[in-house]
């Protein structure tokens, strides 16, 4: 950029020059043109060559894989216990009703509410989030080391071993509050133009956990069909426990890519922002605030995007179980092998986002080949047709008194309980009654349990029909979450996003503590036309308020230095 006199005899600022390219000066931007440096006109390629070097380019992508890494392991450790926990739970504590399974399964996700805010703000003031990073999986490794040894607290006292998986989970939840860091990280270590890729990835990170986690429980229970005896009472291993110990082995490969020989950490979206600011006069280049409504709009629909997901992964078991009298084996195998095969389904579709918001708006993308497929498979949920749900029929042995509980469409023989026969008060959990079944064991056939009266009156679920709504939510899942998170974090902008990712891991871990609670209550009580009828009005609520707001879902408009560029001075004017 130079400049000449103009016709009065002022200076006159020459910008034909502005497209020049910007050259590196011993490590630093000391020469270049305004455009070059605000990346207005510069590739990609040509950005990051100007930001670091290919040695740093190299280490910054290594990190990159240790996030999704972390991310994935973390998603692990809440996914894998989904199929097993309620088998496990009934093995534990067999007088448990199937409301119990709604709080062993909420705690992780309590933990990681908690815990997220509090890791983003140790984030950000840190500086660094190695060593939060290390700390938490530490925690994560103990936790699942204390599921797999549940045994321990068995004859400690009435419920323990039930109080002791909601404390394992709820520790495991903890640890995995994490992803904040890891989303907060791939945020500042990314271009605002690899930033929605880089968002895809680590999203398909997590959901890739989500699914392979109950594949781990369906390779453990066809490998370790009975327990082993390992001399020791409390030590056991079995399908359950195996699940919990390969959590834990995880977590130790994850401490290990953390050691910083490995994990080297990256701001180079604080340096894509000194290259904006580079030649002010201020200090700072000042940046708006983010849009707050668009930050709520997409946290709606993250919500219920992840409230569904979690729903179907946590009911999968139980449903399949209750509709088609399957076994607790069979239902964790099928349910194992469906999320495996939905995951091999969900990588391609974030490829396929990524690919596709290059050429089209991101927005566009992210509603029709997102919500809309989350909002059609979950209409599809609905059962109709002829089918008949198989009802459980039960013989109740306690002491010299037998009673036998036989369900039908016509007639209930209700079973005595400790209460009912004067031996002992009401416990009270939430609405569960601990020491109902406590009189005796109870042998019931396979089927839905007498308690779901709805079973009775609602119509089986066909297969075929599970089947292509499932494959309709997995195609629309990805694509939303991926897109969403990316979304987010371009409205924030180029600034450190620690707080606002553990807001936005908050909201997730709240969608996934009601997913649970959800199935024990309004799915138990009222059956599936409930469940998935309020499911389907809430993605079409989603999908509404996205559409309001879709002007206003737009990446944060930086200031660049075309703002701040020397212009012709009144001198230069012709009424001089």
């Amino acid at each position: 950029m130079g400049g000449t006199f103009g016709k009065h005899g002022s200076w006159v600022v020459d910008h034909s020059m502005d497209n020049v390219p910007l050259h590196l000066m011993n490590g630093e931007v000391r020469h270049g043109s305004i455009a070059t440096i605000t990346g207005v006109d510069t590739s990609q390629d040509d950005l990051t060559k100007i930001l670091e070097t290919p040695k740093e380019r190299k280490a910054r992508k290594r990190s990159h894989w240790v996030a999704y890494s972390t991310m994935f392991v973390m998603s692990i450790g809440f996914s894998i216990v989904l199929s097993g926990v309620w088998p496990y739970l009934q093995e534990l504590e067999p007088s448990l009703e199937k409301d119990s399974l709604g709080w062993v399964v909420a705690a992780n996700p309590f933990g990681q509410m908690i815990a997220s805010p509090l890791l983003g703000i140790w984030g950000n003031k840190a500086g660094t989030i190695r060593w939060a990073c290390i700390s938490t999986v530490i925690v994560f490794i103990l936790g699942n080391a204390m599921y797999s040894m549940l045994h321990l607290f068995q004859g400690i006292g009435y419920l323990s071993s039930f109080y002791a998986m909601i404390a394992s989970r709820f520790i495991v939840g903890i640890s995995s509050a994490n992803v904040t860091l890891c989303r907060s990280y791939l945020a500042g270590s990314t271009t605002l133009k690899e930033r929605t890729v880089g968002i895809a990835i680590i999203a398909a990170a997590q959901a890739l956990g989500f699914v392979v986690g109950p594949g781990i429980q369906t390779i453990v229970t066809i490998a370790i069909p009975e327990p082993v005896d390992t001399g020791v009472d409390w030590l056991v291993w079995d399908k359950f426990t195996a699940a919990g110990w390969t959590a834990a082995l995880l977590g130790l490969i994850n401490l290990i890519l953390l050691l910083p020989c490995i994990f080297q950490e990256y701001n180079i979206a604080e340096k894509e922002r000194a290259m904006m600011s580079a030649g002010r006069k201020d200090k700072e280049l000042r940046l708006p605030k983010p849009d707050y409504v668009s930050l709520a709009a997409i946290l709606f629909g993250f919500f219920i995007t992840l409230f569904i997901y979690v729903l179907l992964e946590t009911l999968a078991e139980p449903f399949m179980t209750d509709q088609y009298g399957w076994t607790d084996d069979k239902a964790m195998v099928v349910v194992g092998i469906a999320l495996s095969g939905g995951g091999f389904l969900s990588i391609f579709m974030f490829v396929l986002s990524g690919v596709l918001s290059k050429k089209y708006d991101e927005r566009l993308v992210m509603m029709i080949l997102g919500f809309v497929p989350l909002m059609v498979g979950t209409f599809l949920f609905l059962p109709w047709g002829p089918g008949v749900i198989p009802m459980q029929v039960c013989n109740t042995t306690m002491d010299n008194l037998t009673t036998t509980v036989a369900t039908t469409t016509t007639s209930t023989t209700q079973t005595p309980t400790l209460m009912e026969v004067g031996l002992a008060e009401p416990l009270i959990f939430g609405d569960m009654n601990l020491l109902e079944g406590e009189v005796g064991k109870r042998n019931c056939s396979l089927g839905c349990p007498e308690e779901q009266e709805w079973c009775l009156t609602t119509p089986q679920l066909p297969i075929p029909q599970l089947i292509v709504a499932y494959i309709i939510v997995i195609l629309g899942y990805p694509v939303a979450q991926s897109l969403g998170q990316a979304l987010f974090s371009k409205i924030l902008g180029p600034k450190p996003q620690g707080l606002w990712m553990g807001v936005l891991t908050g909201v997730g871990s709240c969608s996934r503590i009601l997913g649970p609670i959800f199935v024990s209550y309004v799915y138990t009580k009222v059956g599936t036309r409930w469940t998935f009828g309020i499911l389907t009005v809430s993605m079409l609520l989603a999908e509404l308020v996205l559409m309001t707001v879709f002007r206003r879902l737009v990446p944060m408009k930086v200031p660049s230095l075309e703002e701040a560029k020397g212009h012709d001075g009144p001198a230069a004017s012709d009424k001089h």
